[in-house]
């Protein structure tokens, strides 16, 4: 009995045995039986959609995990991160953010019914949406710069539109007037669609937008792109420079949507749902369907989507305040 124990110890204490051990798969955190809801906070058929049914369709094929996209649209995307803040840590409720629910809205909105900051935790980014500036081709102005000379010389200011008041495209424009010193005043509109047949009629002079939103009318003449926010050029418009190649520095803006998780996930959760994000964007398959929404893939981490996401935070709540844009109680 004696030989037999001791037989059993060293083989337990064998490097090979420990190696072993240690080689084994950690149990999956993500129990099998439940179904994992994915909620998107707008209404279906947008680019969120698209977003959360790659997860979705990840999880069934690589985990053979039941998911659903669930829509709870809403206030902004208020409605459904409210509802995730809320929801159990285990991995079966997911919200799909973005730039403007988990950057903007928090530096917008005081009396929101959730803390952004402590309530939500990062799971991984899936996609970035470039940023372009546009002007109308009957401006005066072919690149920036000329567009600061001219604008300094309007003794009424210039407008800028956007998608309406509080979004990551009116800061964005907000960051531009702080950048450039220019007299520059804010038309929000309902939607992209309204405010690019202004610039394209000249009833406002320059606006910030997703690419996808404006790229047709770039390519058919009717708008013309001075600079990308992008902190590299973009492929589908190699000649078109950054805003730091066009004189504007520390100006790289992007529109992201990544998964978050309510808070107190367990990081084992957390990193095998975050796995699973980061196979799905880089098959040829999740690269294709991010391309029909025209978004570039941009997988991360949970740590650095994590870091992405606060520094978003931060830096649009500066925004705000160095503008003085009005923050809604």
């Amino acid at each position: 009995m004696r030989r037999a124990f001791a037989s059993l110890i060293l083989n337990v204490l064998t490097p090979g045995f420990v190696l072993a051990a240690l080689a084994q798969p950690a149990a999956a955190q993500l129990d099998p039986t439940r179904t994992v809801r994915v909620i998107v906070g707008y209404a279906p058929g947008g680019s969120f959609d698209v977003n959360s049914r790659i997860v979705t369709d990840a999880l069934r094929e690589q985990l053979g995990i039941n998911a659903i996209v669930e829509n709870r649209p809403g206030a902004g995307g208020t409605i459904a991160s409210d509802y995730v803040s809320k929801a159990s840590p285990d991995g079966s409720v997911l919200l799909v953010g973005g730039a403007g629910s988990h950057g903007v809205t928090p530096a917008i909105r005081r009396n929101l019914p959730f803390d952004t900051a402590r309530d939500f935790t990062a799971i991984g980014r899936i996609a970035e949406f470039p940023n372009v500036m546009v002007i109308g081709t009957n401006s005066p102005a072919h690149n920036v710069q000329e567009f600061i000379a001219w604008g300094r010389t309007q003794p009424s200011g210039i407008n800028f539109g956007s998608q309406g008041a509080g979004t990551s495209i009116h800061l964005t424009g907000e960051m531009f007037r702080l950048r450039s010193g220019l007299a520059m005043t804010h038309v929000p509109y309902r939607g992209s669609a309204p405010a690019v047949l202004d610039l394209q009629a000249g009833r406002i002079q320059v606006m910030f937008d997703n690419l996808p939103n404006v790229f047709g009318q770039i390519q058919g003449g009717s708008l013309r792109a001075l600079a990308v926010t992008s902190g590299s050029r973009l492929p589908s418009l190699p000649d078109v420079p950054t805003m730091a190649e066009a004189g504007v520095p520390d100006f790289v803006v992007t529109s992201w949507v990544g998964i978050f998780g309510p808070a107190r996930m367990n990081p084992r959760t957390v990193q095998q749902l975050s796995d699973v994000i980061a196979k799905a964007i880089a098959s040829p398959e999740g690269q294709a369907r991010l391309r029909t929404i025209s978004a570039t893939p941009a997988p991360a981490s949970a740590a650095e989507f994590n870091a992405v996401w606060r520094a978003d935070m931060q830096r649009w709540s500066e925004v705000v305040r160095d503008a003085n844009v009005e923050v809604e109680e």
